[in-house]
């Protein structure tokens, strides 16, 4: 599904003009084909070190669970704070250069978490790889929005997010495999050779766009921006073990929603903003991102309790669990490529509603139909395909109404918003999760449970938020 929709939206770019600063001619596919394979291994790495965490448990004796959470968590935080402003600096300064060093500093990331000697040493890696992947993202993303024309441009975000829906969906599997072969080492040194050949070969085909105008965006408002979104993911993702009502908890969220308000307002005053304020302006824009947000909530509440069912409910191994929650993949590439080739005018809005709708009644069957005794035929791989095909809908609707509702030449700083908003829906959605698995005092089953109803009834408010998310020009149509 992919493939085809990587070959219709090439050959129909390949007559596309120049974009303004382009330097070469560009060739789509090429952009397509390098951009996705770094997507694909920086949202692997968001997936993959959960299998891991075990065996790199073992490999340092001794170490505190809270303090190892860091090699998971550190990731997370780190790519969330600084996508927005990256994502500007890359709209300024060139997205080709961005990208690529970003690629380099990842690839190198994951040299050093292979060899790492200490847990220390793996956090600090780990943290520069989230930094890494966080720069990549949006400017991944401007390259390949700036390769196609605007009537092609929702087909080939379509193709790129398929990237980032197998990550998530083979990441266990994969994991699983390489601890069983080898040892969490492998989870990361996979990264090496792959990152390398991307970044020899993304420095020819790529293409090198930049604005005849380069203003340096507002230092101070970056820090700011980038303090206050990781602060706040951090008081998330660490709720659950400082305690919800810890002064480590209350101090980290108050005060990086602080440091975020002082960095907005720093940049609805300052000449040249790193956090674009009039893009919200735009009702589409700023739907879809409300969408991200309130759906990074349920997905990612969602991801953590479906491997953990499987592994603690019907005692799956690590890598059967990883195979079990692979097939969804499949129909996530399907629910992209109707997106992506659909002539709809409003296609968009209704494959967001479509994908809400599908995933809470996902939720509903889990809820529902799973047991203790094991139903992977009956229900978990019917309503596991059904899943994907929700989020492929969803997730690709919204990633390219938010890219395409922005002008060329905020591509990726339009994209990294809305990506923001949807890493600090997902830190909420993982609070979520603590919350409510710890409240339920009766088992992990029920806990479970209570999540699956959790993500459904989230579907309610995301619907409600896609509504407005359409305007009255045509799919791709998009500020040029």
């Amino acid at each position: 599904m992919t493939d085809d929709v990587a070959d219709k939206v090439s050959t129909q770019a390949s007559a596309y003009p120049l974009p303004a600063g382009a330097r070469a001619p560009i060739e789509p596919r090429r952009v397509l084909l390098i951009t996705s394979v770094a997507t694909f291994v920086a949202f692997l790495d968001m997936s993959v070190v959960n299998v891991a965490f075990s065996d790199i448990f073992e490999s340092f004796p001794g170490t505190a669970l809270p303090t190892l959470s860091w090699v998971v968590s550190g990731y997370a935080v780190f790519f969330a704070a600084v996508l927005t402003p990256v994502g500007r600096y890359a709209d300024v300064f060139g997205r080709k250069a961005v990208f690529l060093w970003s690629l380099l500093a990842f690839t190198i990331a994951s040299a050093l978490c292979t060899a790492a000697p200490t847990v220390e040493f793996l956090i600090g890696a780990r943290f520069l790889q989230g930094l890494a992947a966080g720069g990549m993202i949006p400017a991944a993303l401007g390259l390949v929005l700036g390769a196609y024309p605007p009537e092609r441009r929702v087909a080939a975000v379509a193709a790129w997010a398929a990237a980032s829906s197998a990550a998530a969906a083979f990441g266990p599997a994969l994991g699983g495999l390489l601890v069983w072969a080898w040892d969490w080492r492998a989870v990361f040194l996979i990264n090496v050779p792959v990152g390398l050949v991307a970044f020899v070969i993304g420095r020819n085909w790529l293409p090198e766009i930049k604005p005849e105008v380069r203003e340096r965006p507002d230092p101070l408002g970056a820090i700011l921006i980038a303090l206050g979104v990781g602060t706040v993911v951090v008081g998330l993702t660490q709720g659950g073990e400082w305690g919800w009502l810890s002064a480590g908890f209350i101090a980290a969220t108050v005060g990086g929603l602080v440091l975020l308000a002082a960095g907005i307002l720093r940049s609805m005053r300052h000449r040249v903003p790193v956090f674009e304020v009039q893009l919200w302006a735009d009702r589409k824009f700023a739907a879809a991102s409300a969408v991200s947000f309130l759906f990074g909530i349920a997905m990612f509440a969602w991801l953590l309790a479906c491997p953990l069912y499987t592994i603690v409910v019907w005692k799956y191994s690590i890598w059967e669990a990883g195979l079990a929650n692979s097939p969804g993949a499949f129909t996530a590439a399907i629910g992209a490529g109707v997106v992506g080739k659909s002539k709809h005018p409003d296609i968009q809005r209704l494959a967001t509603i479509a994908g809400a709708v599908l995933f809470g009644v996902s939720g509903v069957l889990f809820a529902l139909l799973l047991h203790e005794q094991t139903r992977f035929l009956a229900v978990w791989l019917p309503v596991g395909l059904l899943s994907g095909l929700a989020i492929g809908l969803l997730m690709t609707a919204v990633s390219s109404a938010a890219a395409t509702s922005v002008p060329q030449e905020k591509f990726a700083s339009g994209y990294g918003m809305s990506m923001t908003a949807r890493q600090m829906g997902g830190g909420l959605g993982i609070a979520a999760f603590a919350a409510i698995t710890t409240t339920v005092t009766t088992g992990w089953l029920d806990g479970l449970h209570a999540v699956f109803w959790f993500a459904a009834a989230a579907m309610v408010p995301v619907v409600l938020a896609a509504l407005p998310m359409t305007d009255a020009r045509p799919v791709g149509a998009d500020r040029v």
